[in-house]
């Protein structure tokens, strides 16, 4: 995913989430602070800590983003101390290790792309022994909660015809679709109950697993769960996604039910809540149950999968698989072509008349050549590590 400046400013105007961080960062920064900022955007964090009267500041961004800190810096008079890097943190050296970290790689939940695996690694490569994180835990939570108006919208579409076209097919796709509706805290069927804690200061296991539990008190009826999660930062400032007026533009994550699930008086409702990481993305599994008043089990739901909610067919599974041997079509013969010619040290403007020189390719001038450049060039080149300066 790119994110656009908007984007960046939105994060830095959410006062709950920013504030906590801006006040956490002025109960650590000293004189002798080596700030890693991890994820930076522009390097908003990293500038402030330097303003703060850090001896030193990191700020590493894969996004083009990274480009308009130097000019940041410079503005706010510390671009002799700021230092701003595009690229992997894991392909990145630093001159020195930092002994304070700064992240907020979460998305709607903390488990979000290789934010542990970043984690990690800095800990072991770009920190002290001794370095302080400004986040230093998040705790999830969640809680059964009635379907959201947008969400019913959304699934009433697959139960009648569109325009005379019947949608039904699919619905699967919907009914396992996790959605970030904006839950608001009437939609809360019972309180919030911990599904597990994220100690960011020593997680190594980017995978999650988690089972909340709830005594029923009067008989409810289920449609879905709300989870969310609270972020605990140093110096004792936090901010939380959990529904209401206080929550961040993280938003809460809406995980729907196949069916509506009744839980008598007296019993107990759970939910177990997973989330695996491959290929750097998470996938979330969830299945409940319901026990009666007695402690046996009554209903349990089937167990359900966003990878439900992706438009998987046979051919596309089929291609997953190891037994699959693939062949280039003309994205991968071009980016092949573009791979031998920038290992042999070409310009772009001589990769693009090589390329349109070569009929197979299929490209109708050198300019069209050069735009395709202009678009994959970047992710070719994902994971160098470029340093920005004024």
């Amino acid at each position: 995913m790119s994110y656009r400046v908007r984007d960046y400013l939105d994060m830095i105007a959410d006062e709950r989430r920013t504030g906590a961080y801006v006040r956490a960062l002025r109960k650590l920064v000293n004189a002798e602070s080596v700030v890693l900022d991890l994820g930076a955007g522009f390097g908003f964090f990293a500038v402030l800590a330097a303003k703060l009267g850090a001896r030193r500041a990191f700020a590493i961004e894969t996004e083009d983003a990274i480009g308009l800190g130097p000019a940041l810096a410079q503005a706010n008079g510390v671009d002799d101390r700021v230092t701003f890097l595009q690229g992997d943190s894991r392909q990145v050296t630093l001159p020195e290790r930092a002994n304070l970290l700064v992240e907020d790689v979460r998305g709607v939940l903390p488990l979000h792309s290789e934010r542990i695996k970043l984690l990690v690694d800095a800990r072991e490569r770009l920190l002290t022994p001794e370095a302080r994180l400004i986040a230093v835990r998040d705790r999830l939570w969640a809680a059964p909660a009635r379907e959201a108006q947008r969400v019913r919208e959304v699934r009433a579409i697959t139960g009648a015809d569109a325009f005379g076209v019947n949608l039904g097919g699919l619905r699967p796709h919907v009914v396992d679709a996790p959605h970030r509706p904006g839950v608001e805290p009437d939609d809360l069927l019972l309180p919030g109950a911990p599904l597990g804690t994220i100690e960011l200061v020593s997680v190594s296991d980017p995978n999650f697993e988690g089972t909340a539990r709830w005594s029923v008190p009067a008989p409810l009826v289920a449609d879905g769960f709300a989870v969310w999660f609270d972020a605990e930062l140093a110096g004792g400032e936090r901010f939380s996604s959990a529904p209401g007026s206080e929550q961040t533009l993280h938003r809460t994550l809406y995980l729907p039910l196949r069916h509506s699930i009744t839980a008598p008086a007296g019993g107990e409702l759970s939910l177990r809540f997973c989330a695996v990481q491959t290929a750097g993305e998470y996938t979330w599994v969830w299945e409940c149950a319901v026990a009666g008043p007695d402690g046996r089990e009554v209903v349990r739901a089937a167990r359900q999968s966003s990878l439900g909610a992706l438009a998987f067919t046979p051919a596309l599974l089929a291609k997953g698989s190891e037994l699959h041997r693939p062949s280039l079509g003309l994205e991968g013969r071009r980016v092949q072509a573009t791979i031998l010619l920038a290992e042999a040290a070409r310009s772009v403007g001589e990769i693009a008349a090589a390329l349109a020189a070569q009929p197979a390719l299929a490209f109708a001038s050198r300019q069209a050549a050069f735009d395709w450049l202009q678009r994959t060039l970047p992710w070719l080149e994902a994971g160098s590590v470029v340093q920005h300066r004024r």
